[in-house]
């Protein structure tokens, strides 16, 4: 539920890998639709919670909860 672009999803996916997991959460987000596809195609197996894609305003992304 923060600011996940795709530089962080890039990232993500370059680290250790994730087909352990039986979940990510990943929801609110600012992926493009082929990172998405991408992470998708990268964590078979994985329900992968790609939810509330978001549209950055501008140069602003926006986190869904704040203090």
């Amino acid at each position: 539920m923060g600011i996940l672009t795709d530089q962080g999803a890039e990232a993500l996916l370059a680290s250790q890998p994730l087909t352990h997991l039986r979940k990510l959460d990943l929801h609110h987000h600012f992926l493009s639709d082929a990172m998405v596809e991408r992470v998708r195609a990268a964590l078979p197996g994985v329900t992968v919670d790609l939810d509330e894609q978001e549209k950055p305003d501008g140069d602003w992304h926006f986190i869904a909860v704040s203090e």
